[in-house]
């Protein structure tokens, strides 16, 4: 069984632009802190060099681009000083936290054993694991087949997991992401500057309309319901019966002057919002475009990769449990509206036939007829199309994690990957950790044995 409690956990998730991390797992398996990712790097006058967490931004490191490590020593010391910080370790005494570390496709192999070479050899951890992010993605959803979209500033990397395994075969990274929504907002409205075009992005003003919104954009919206009191109408008998008529009328009175017609943000030509200098600034229906080329390309990768899979079966699997974190995932109505795309470009329906679906394209369908609003099929017609596409839902039974988003998936499931291979349970997984006497009697290979990354 796993010999560590759940107190002395370490998790920790490197991005290129900020680092979540946890030291320690509760039963919510709460929220984390987070932080940039950037370490500061001075000179020392015998020409070594010296680490730390704040600094002069001249001496700043970015170790991570792209999900490419730049610079490996300045990540490891950065990881080293949260590591020492969290545990609040002071010198000579012995690390007691194992470390859970989620690492990226982009990673090179020898990189991630260097790694760990230096976190047994210099810091001295008792163990270590590595799980990839889009398996921890599919941990927070629960779901052992699945194509994990994840949506970084500035690339997507789209994975399908079987069985909780990477098919990395299969695995697709390009250079595409939500920089590429500020991209196309600056030059629709080239009179906000870049922090501006941030803060409208995540601002609530800032939605994804689509063919199928309700909206004055759209189709019409079902007419306001209006209730008698609404619609003028006095239940003078009542009013009379009472003991306070002169102030009941007198508090209606007050109720329909003071009363105005809410429009959704949807339905409104024109709304503003504050930038982070407190300015507040009005745009137009300008607040609803700029995704349409990553969504577009979103969906006929995911339609590529998916393609791969050999076993119809588990390709289904993967197309009726698709899960989409990263940043852009926030913003209302990105989800649905790449679903639509998805459902129009690959989805097979009761009213298609086989002369529908295109010969000379070998993929999951890339440019079937489009959907048919409410009509699926409970059955697979045709090998090459899904006859259902979803979107995953994450399970609501982890309480901290209420008002959260989607871009954190992944690190709720590095949790959840810690607390099932470090501490003991009935979900225990063993092995799955490479230890100190493993690493002392072989070496930093073993963790592609052990782990499960």
């Amino acid at each position: 069984m796993p010999p560590f409690r759940d107190e002395v956990v370490f998790v920790i998730t490197t991005g290129s632009q900020v680092t979540r991390i946890q030291y320690g797992l509760s039963e919510s398996l709460t929220p984390q802190k987070v932080v940039p990712t950037k370490v500061y790097k001075k000179v020392k006058d015998d020409g070594t060099s010296e680490y730390s967490l704040e600094g002069d931004e001249k001496d700043a490191i970015l170790p991570i681009k792209k999900g490419i490590i730049q610079d490996l020593e300045a990540l490891v010391k950065f990881i080293e000083q949260h590591y020492v910080q969290s545990c609040e370790l002071t010198p000579g005494l012995t690390p007691f936290a194992p470390i859970l570390l989620t690492s990226n496709s982009l990673w090179k192999r020898k990189q991630i054993e260097s790694m760990i070479t230096y976190f047994f050899n210099k810091v001295k951890v008792p163990a270590l694991t590595i799980v990839p992010e889009s398996l921890a993605a599919a941990f927070a959803y629960a779901t052992p087949k699945t194509c994990v979209v994840n949506i970084g500033a500035e690339k997507t990397e789209i994975t399908p997991i079987i069985d909780f395994s990477v098919i990395e075969s299969a695995q697709n990274v390009f250079e595409l992401g939500g920089n590429d929504i500020n991209k196309s907002l600056s030059k629709l409205m080239p009179n906000l500057s870049n922090q501006q075009i941030e803060d409208l992005k995540r601002s609530h003003i800032y939605e994804v309309l689509h063919d199928k919104s309700m909206s004055f954009f759209g189709e019409p919206s079902e007419p306001a319901t209006m209730s008698p009191e609404d619609e003028g109408i006095v239940d003078v008998a009542a009013i009379v019966a009472s003991d306070n008529a002169r102030e009941i009328l007198a508090q209606r009175e007050q109720k329909k002057n003071s009363k105005q017609v809410e429009l959704k943000n949807s339905e409104m030509p024109r709304n503003s919002f504050t930038d982070s200098r407190g300015n507040k600034i009005e745009v137009g229906t300008d607040r609803f475009k700029g995704t349409e080329e990553l969504i577009e390309k979103l969906a006929h990768e995911v339609g590529n990769v998916i393609s791969k899979i050999d076993d119809i079966t588990k390709r289904n699997d993967c197309w009726e449990n698709i899960v989409l974190t990263g940043g852009p995932t926030a913003i209302k109505g990105f989800a649905d509206a790449f679903l639509l795309s998805l459902q129009e470009h690959f989805l097979i329906t009761k009213s298609s036939t086989f002369s529908d679906i295109p010969s000379g394209y070998n993929t999951s369908g890339y440019g079937t007829p489009p959907l048919t609003p409410g009509v699926f099929s409970e059955s697979s017609a045709h090998g090459q199309v899904p006859t259902i596409i979803k979107i995953a839902k994450m399970a609501e039974y982890f309480t901290g994690w209420k008002g959260h988003t989607w871009e954190e998936a992944p690190f709720l499931g590095s949790q959840i990957a810690a607390k099932q291979i470090f501490t003991p349970g009935i979900a225990s997984i063993d092995g799955a950790y490479l230890s100190r006497e493993e690493f002392n009697e072989r070496n930093a290979k073993e963790i592609w044995k052990v782990g499960i990354i």
